[in-house]
């Protein structure tokens, strides 16, 4: 399962003695493992900024983005292909990617809450794909990603 769908409400708080010791190590870390998020970013920002209908992710003007995800948003009609059409195509070429999260009020673990407006959430949920990411991904791999994700636009597009 590539979705992540929530099925029931719950709660985990649960951090044994090692999981402490590793979030301690990897707080040392911390500086490091933005600097490299963001690099990955610029190197996406790049080499994606002028494919039509691909909307790459911003950055508010009062602060700085972690780039824990580095999520774009297609827009089928310009791109050529669905969000979800994208994730199975560049899962056939061995690359994987993510959707966005399913809406709360979408979710079974949600059925019958109430939802006002909703529009936003639904729009980005059906356009959104996550690129792999990871502090530890190669600048080769990240090449393979964006020759991915090229070889799936539109052949008209940019």
């Amino acid at each position: 399962q590539i979705e992540y769908i929530h099925g029931e409400i719950g709660y985990n708080y649960r951090l044994t003695n090692i999981q402490a010791a590793v979030g301690c190590a990897q707080i040392e870390q911390l500086d490091t493992y933005l600097d490299t998020k963001r690099k990955v970013a610029d190197v996406y920002a790049s080499a994606l900024r002028d494919v039509e209908g691909l909307h790459l992710p911003g950055e508010a003007s009062w602060g700085r983005s972690a780039f824990w995800l580095y999520t774009v948003r297609i827009e089928k009609a310009l791109f050529g292909r669905s969000s979800r059409d994208a994730l199975r195509a560049l899962a056939e070429l061995k690359i994987q990617t993510r959707p966005l999260w399913q809406p709360l009020d979408q979710s079974p673990a949600h059925i019958g809450s109430e939802c006002l407006g909703g529009d936003v959430a639904n729009r980005l949920f059906g356009q959104g794909l996550s690129l792999p990411c990871s502090v530890g991904i190669t600048p080769k791999e990240q090449d393979r990603v964006i020759t991915g994700i090229m070889s799936q636009r539109n052949r008209t597009g940019k």
